[in-house]
């Protein structure tokens, strides 16, 4: 990560802020009273797995992000698309190609409450259902 410190007192960062500009005197500020701060929601996301047909979860869809899999058979390292969703002060993820696939089909945008519910199995192959909430 490259960090150059400005005049203005502004970092700018590369890549983890995808290059945003950032008011290094207000991080300062922030960093010495961070005590008074209290949790509020844990970033780092663990997997979702469904198990059972019927079973859902209800969350809000937060994006995607990448995740490497070891292949069973092959072990060829492979990336996989997955989608982050906020459950209860949570994020969770979950790379199933289906319901990666259904979420890009139906364009559901960032900050939508979603019902992501497992419906069947068809061979290894788990589809789901999405449901609006509101």
């Amino acid at each position: 990560m490259s960090q150059d410190l400005t005049t203005n007192n502004a970092v700018e960062s590369t890549p983890a802020t995808q290059n945003q500009t950032i008011d290094f005197s207000a991080m300062v500020e922030k960093s010495a009273n961070l005590k008074g701060l209290k949790p509020m929601i844990t970033l780092t996301a663990d997997y979702i797995e469904l198990e059972k047909p019927s079973e859902f979860f209800d969350g809000v869809f937060c994006g995607w992000q990448e995740m490497e899999v070891i292949d069973q058979t092959t072990g060829e390292h492979k990336k996989l698309k997955a989608a982050r969703f906020l459950c209860d002060k949570q994020v969770k993820i979950n790379a199933g190609a289906v319901l990666v696939k259904e979420l890009e089909r139906a364009g559901i945008e960032l900050g939508t409450a979603l019902r992501v519910t497992y419906t069947k199995k068809e061979g290894n192959t788990k589809l789901y259902s999405l449901t609006l909430l509101g």
